[in-house]
């Protein structure tokens, strides 16, 4: 049975998250706001709760041709590791779940407002900007909506942010993916042999590729030979999982999040099949999240690839 602290977030569905996500945007800080609206494309509302409705989800996960691991509860307290703020999870975590048990009235019945006020308690504790803590306890509270308080309690698959990394601040952060790698003396003479380099994983000095002036971020990921089959989807051909390199098949969507402004807009065919995979929809030409087959980069870029695929808009399960 649900508690009141849970009933209260179940009245609120994908439009008004929504809201509630651009209320709060101005008011994330830098470092995390693409994090926050990439995290919520990652996991929308509306595939849980239909997974949540089935009466036989391995048939849905088939229908909807899901591969890899998009069960929140299987990974929640890793799934926002690129999250500047996921450094406060823990204490994020625990106010969430504070709240949840209480038994006295909530302060306030306006979504936004309860974020800001679990999000300031937290970022009192630790010391922290409050900016730096709105996105993950949104995050937090979306969590708790889609998995419920007994899975939230548990731990599930995490993911520490390393030392080195944890000591970086979010100036420092912004500078490195505001900044392009430089072309040496003879960079004048390069033009479209220039190199840049795409990060996957911000926390990782290894965890990224080159890319060459105006080369399709797949094709430049294919190129790092490197083992990336173990994990939750197929990646035979370095770290983006890429099955057909059109546009037909979806496995290459990713998140944005730094040099959007670095890729090429998005045509009318990526637009289209973005929403038709449940990914995106919007009118923006250079949103947080691309089909990697489909976005020429210029630049260096820092992208996030989710832990899973499918064919989610077609059932209208997309956001």
């Amino acid at each position: 049975m649900d508690t009141l602290f849970e009933a209260f977030l179940k009245q609120h569905d994908g439009p008004a998250w929504a809201t509630v996500r651009t209320s709060l945007r101005p008011s994330i800080h830098e470092v995390d706001r693409n994090a926050v609206d990439i995290w919520f494309h990652f996991f929308p509302l509306p595939l849980a709760d239909a997974f949540a409705r089935s009466e036989n989800p391995a048939q849905l996960a088939q229908d909807l041709r899901m591969d890899g691991n998009w069960r929140l509860n299987e990974q929640h307290d890793g799934s926002h590791w690129f999250f500047y703020g996921h450094r406060y999870w823990p204490r994020v975590k625990a106010a969430i779940i504070a709240r949840a048990e209480s038994t006295a009235p909530t302060s306030t019945l306006e979504l936004g407002t309860m974020i800001r006020d679990i999000a300031r308690e937290v970022a009192s504790a630790e010391r922290a900007d409050e900016s730096l803590v709105l996105g993950i306890t949104a995050a937090g509270l979306m969590t708790l909506q889609q998995i419920g308080l007994a899975a939230f309690r548990r731990s599930s698959n995490g993911e520490s942010v390393p030392p080195g990394f944890a000591k970086k601040s979010p100036a420092q952060i912004l500078a490195a993916r505001s900044k392009d790698d430089g072309q040496g003396l003879m960079g004048m003479f390069r033009g479209l042999k220039a190199r840049y380099t795409v990060t996957f994983d911000e926390r990782r000095d290894t965890a990224r590729f080159p890319l060459i002036f105006q080369q399709h971020l797949t094709t430049a990921s294919a190129n790092d030979t490197r083992q990336y089959a173990s994990g939750p989807r197929r990646c035979h051909e370095g770290p983006i999982p890429v099955q057909c390199r059109t546009a037909s098949c979806g496995t290459c969507w990713v998140g944005v999040l730094a040099g959007a402004d670095k890729l090429s807009e998005v045509d009318e065919m990526e637009s289209r099949r973005m929403k038709e995979f449940g990914y995106i929809n919007t009118a923006e030409t250079r949103p947080v999240i691309r089909l990697a087959c489909m976005a020429l980069g210029t630049g260096n870029v820092s992208i996030v690839i989710p832990p899973w695929n499918g064919f989610i808009g077609k059932a209208g399960l997309g956001t």
